[in-house]
Protein backbone atom coordinates (compact mmCIF):
# COMPACT_ATOMS: atom_id res chain seq x y z
CA UNK A 1 0.00 0.00 0.00
CA UNK A 2 2.87 2.20 0.43
CA UNK A 3 3.64 2.40 -3.40
CA UNK A 4 -0.44 3.67 -3.45
CA UNK A 5 0.19 6.51 -1.47
CA UNK A 6 3.60 7.37 -3.34
CA UNK A 7 1.44 7.43 -6.68
CA UNK A 8 -1.40 9.28 -5.17
CA UNK A 9 1.37 12.31 -3.78
CA UNK A 10 2.28 12.90 -7.50
CA UNK A 11 -1.29 14.05 -7.72
CA UNK A 12 -2.65 11.58 -10.59
CA UNK A 13 -5.99 10.54 -9.72
CA UNK A 14 -5.10 6.90 -8.65
CA UNK A 15 -7.51 3.60 -8.87
CA UNK A 16 -6.95 0.57 -6.71
CA UNK A 17 -8.10 -2.53 -9.13
CA UNK A 18 -8.37 -5.84 -8.83
CA UNK A 19 -5.76 -7.75 -11.09
CA UNK A 20 -6.56 -9.16 -14.49
CA UNK A 21 -7.75 -12.32 -14.03
CA UNK A 22 -4.72 -14.38 -15.58
CA UNK A 23 -2.87 -12.44 -12.55
CA UNK A 24 -4.83 -13.73 -10.05
CA UNK A 25 -3.88 -12.91 -6.05
CA UNK A 26 -2.01 -9.65 -7.50
CA UNK A 27 -3.37 -6.05 -7.54
CA UNK A 28 -3.58 -3.40 -9.82
CA UNK A 29 -3.45 0.24 -9.78
CA UNK A 30 -4.90 2.83 -12.57
CA UNK A 31 -4.25 6.00 -13.24
CA UNK A 32 -4.04 8.28 -16.30
CA UNK A 33 -1.16 10.10 -17.44
CA UNK A 34 -0.72 13.16 -20.57
CA UNK A 35 3.22 12.58 -21.59
CA UNK A 36 4.36 15.48 -23.77
CA UNK A 37 3.50 15.03 -27.12
CA UNK A 38 1.20 12.02 -26.38
CA UNK A 39 -2.36 11.67 -25.88
CA UNK A 40 -3.70 10.97 -22.40
CA UNK A 41 -3.00 7.43 -21.39
CA UNK A 42 -4.66 5.12 -19.28
CA UNK A 43 -1.80 3.09 -17.11
CA UNK A 44 -2.65 0.11 -15.36
CA UNK A 45 0.68 -1.12 -12.99
CA UNK A 46 0.19 -4.82 -11.90
CA UNK A 47 2.30 -6.18 -9.20
CA UNK A 48 1.57 -10.06 -9.06
CA UNK A 49 2.24 -12.62 -6.40
CA UNK A 50 4.64 -14.59 -8.79
CA UNK A 51 6.86 -11.70 -9.26
CA UNK A 52 6.15 -8.33 -6.78
CA UNK A 53 8.76 -6.78 -7.15
CA UNK A 54 8.39 -6.40 -10.86
CA UNK A 55 5.48 -4.88 -11.88
CA UNK A 56 3.54 -5.37 -15.52
CA UNK A 57 2.75 -1.95 -16.83
CA UNK A 58 -0.20 -1.94 -19.63
CA UNK A 59 -1.71 1.04 -21.69
CA UNK A 60 -4.55 1.66 -23.86
CA UNK A 61 -4.14 3.90 -26.79
CA UNK A 62 -2.04 2.54 -30.17
CA UNK A 63 -0.05 -0.96 -29.11
CA UNK A 64 2.10 -0.58 -32.89
CA UNK A 65 5.77 -0.39 -30.76
CA UNK A 66 8.79 -2.63 -30.95
CA UNK A 67 8.83 -2.42 -27.61
CA UNK A 68 5.72 -3.93 -26.05
CA UNK A 69 5.06 -7.83 -25.19
CA UNK A 70 2.38 -9.47 -27.27
CA UNK A 71 -0.58 -9.26 -24.35
CA UNK A 72 0.79 -5.35 -24.31
CA UNK A 73 2.68 -5.10 -21.35
CA UNK A 74 5.35 -2.60 -22.23
CA UNK A 75 8.80 -3.52 -22.81
CA UNK A 76 10.71 -0.66 -20.70
CA UNK A 77 14.09 -2.80 -19.87
CA UNK A 78 15.53 -5.95 -20.32
CA UNK A 79 14.39 -8.35 -17.77
CA UNK A 80 18.00 -9.39 -16.99
CA UNK A 81 19.06 -5.56 -16.65
CA UNK A 82 20.77 -4.78 -13.70
CA UNK A 83 19.44 -2.74 -11.12
CA UNK A 84 20.96 0.38 -12.36
CA UNK A 85 19.29 0.07 -15.75
CA UNK A 86 15.46 -0.93 -14.43
CA UNK A 87 13.25 0.04 -11.93
CA UNK A 88 13.17 -1.24 -8.62
CA UNK A 89 10.16 -0.85 -5.65
CA UNK A 90 12.43 1.04 -3.36
CA UNK A 91 13.02 3.64 -6.07
CA UNK A 92 9.16 4.63 -5.74
CA UNK A 93 5.96 5.29 -7.71
CA UNK A 94 6.67 8.54 -8.93
CA UNK A 95 9.96 6.79 -10.64
CA UNK A 96 8.22 3.95 -12.04
CA UNK A 97 5.98 6.64 -13.62
CA UNK A 98 8.84 8.31 -15.24
CA UNK A 99 9.81 5.10 -16.77
CA UNK A 100 5.97 5.01 -17.80
CA UNK A 101 5.75 8.34 -19.57
CA UNK A 102 9.64 8.37 -21.21
CA UNK A 103 8.56 5.06 -23.11
CA UNK A 104 5.17 6.49 -24.41
CA UNK A 105 7.04 9.23 -25.58
CA UNK A 106 9.62 6.78 -27.27
CA UNK A 107 6.79 4.74 -28.75
CA UNK A 108 5.25 7.86 -30.25
CA UNK A 109 8.40 9.27 -32.20
CA UNK A 110 9.09 5.83 -33.13
CA UNK A 111 5.52 6.34 -34.80
CA UNK A 112 6.09 9.07 -36.06
CA UNK A 113 9.36 8.77 -37.68
CA UNK A 114 10.85 4.97 -37.25
CA UNK A 115 13.79 5.52 -34.64
CA UNK A 116 13.79 3.95 -31.21
CA UNK A 117 15.20 7.26 -29.14
CA UNK A 118 17.16 5.51 -26.35
CA UNK A 119 19.07 2.36 -25.36
CA UNK A 120 17.45 -1.22 -26.53
CA UNK A 121 17.81 -4.93 -26.01
CA UNK A 122 17.42 -7.13 -29.26
CA UNK A 123 14.09 -8.95 -29.41
CA UNK A 124 14.07 -12.45 -30.61
CA UNK A 125 13.80 -11.82 -34.37
CA UNK A 126 16.14 -8.50 -34.19
CA UNK A 127 19.45 -8.20 -35.57
CA UNK A 128 21.99 -6.15 -34.01
CA UNK A 129 23.22 -3.70 -35.79
CA UNK A 130 26.89 -3.38 -34.41
CA UNK A 131 27.24 -6.84 -35.63
CA UNK A 132 25.83 -7.28 -39.10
Amino acid sequence: MRFVGELVATGVPVRVTRAPRRHRGGFAVSCTVTPPGVDPREVTIVFTTRSPEVPLVLVDGPAESPHRYPDGQLCMWWPHDGPDRRWLRRDGAAALLGHVVAHLVREEWWRRTGEWVGDEAPHPGQVDQETA
